[in-house]
């Protein structure tokens, strides 16, 4: 009977309009883990969806699968962390027990296997800062330097590299549009086609959209979203300033409790996701969509659409 109050009490603490724009979230999210079951993103924003939605069956069952997707990406004190969440509410939980158990005879026997001087193994994309030679017994050691400040690859190097290491693209079709590039107009929120490259090899028809998005997601890791197909909220696209949008090919399209939902045309650009982040006092999710998506969203958001004023909701929003 407590929980039933509770769940009526969290409903009307909420309108109607976000009550079925969360349906829709967890519909379109539905459909996402259903195809990705490892996208944990996903499952972190459909519990939050479920649990404002006071459908508490499910965000327990959404918070079991998260933790499985972290395990099964090795980010094992990601699923311990949700894994004690769940147990705060459900103690008894047979499920979770189990799998915590699981997860300390692994690590313990992890720890056994270790090498005698105890340092753990190192994944292969590992990068451990190079030690200094050893210096002759008696000599001081010199002070260690400061790390050197965080680099981000070039976006655009990165994207390209991408598609020549999987014959989608030549060095010699790229260079023409590295020039327009680099001496075209800044990018405008006024300008009819954003200059940005991932769109300029669609345009060109040097690369296929579905072959681009293919290799997007899975270099990147990130999981593909359809944006025209989402209901982009567009307080969500304004919390970031429209030129960095429109330069970076960025949108923000939805807001869940202190989760902010960011579509990107191009994941390798890691500095203008890190400008974004910096932006946002909010948990980043990232996905995957075309250009031309973002684009429209953005002008739509944005008022630059005649038959979309600034001020409405995109698409379907009152």
């Amino acid at each position: 009977m407590v929980l039933e109050l509770g769940v009526l009490v969290s409903m009307a603490s909420i309108s109607e309009e976000e009550i079925q724009q969360l349906l829709r979230t967890v519909e379109m999210f539905e459909a996402i883990t259903e195809s990705q079951p490892e996208d944990y993103q996903s499952w972190e924003i459909l519990k939050e969806a479920y649990t404002k939605l006071g459908r508490g069956d499910e965000s327990l069952l959404a918070s079991k699968k998260l933790a499985k997707a972290h395990i099964s990406l090795g980010q094992i004190s990601q699923a311990i962390l949700e894994y004690e969440g769940i147990l705060q509410e459900h103690p008894n939980d047979p499920e979770v027990l189990k799998a915590l158990t699981e997860i300390e005879a692994k690590t313990s026997q992890l720890a056994a296997n270790r090498q005698p001087s105890g340092a753990p193994s190192l994944r292969e994309d590992s990068k451990p800062t190079p030690l200094a030679p050893a210096l002759a017994t008696g000599t001081a050691a010199p002070p260690s330097s400061p790390p050197p400040p965080q680099t981000h690859e070039d976006g655009n190097k990165a994207l390209i590299d991408a598609l020549i290491a999987e014959k989608l693209l030549t060095p010699q079709a790229v260079e023409p549009l590295m020039k327009r590039l680099t001496s075209g107009p800044a990018n405008s929120g006024e300008s009819p086609t954003p200059f940005v490259l991932a769109q300029l090899l669609i345009e060109e028809q040097l690369v296929k959209l579905e072959d681009l998005l293919t290799v997007l997601v899975d270099r990147s890791g990130l999981p593909y979203l359809p944006l025209s197909t989402y209901d982009v909220d567009r307080d969500a696209v304004c919390l970031l300033p429209r030129d960095i949008c429109f330069e970076k090919c960025i949108v923000p399209f939805d807001l869940i409790s202190r989760s902010v939902l960011i579509a990107t045309a191009n994941p390798f650009d890691t500095a203008g996701r890190s400008q974004a982040e910096v932006m946002l006092a909010y948990n980043v999710f990232w996905y995957v969509t075309s250009p031309e998506e973002i684009h429209t969203a953005l002008r739509r958001a944005h008022g630059l659409d005649s038959k979309h004023p600034a001020g409405a909701r995109v698409p379907g929003k009152s």
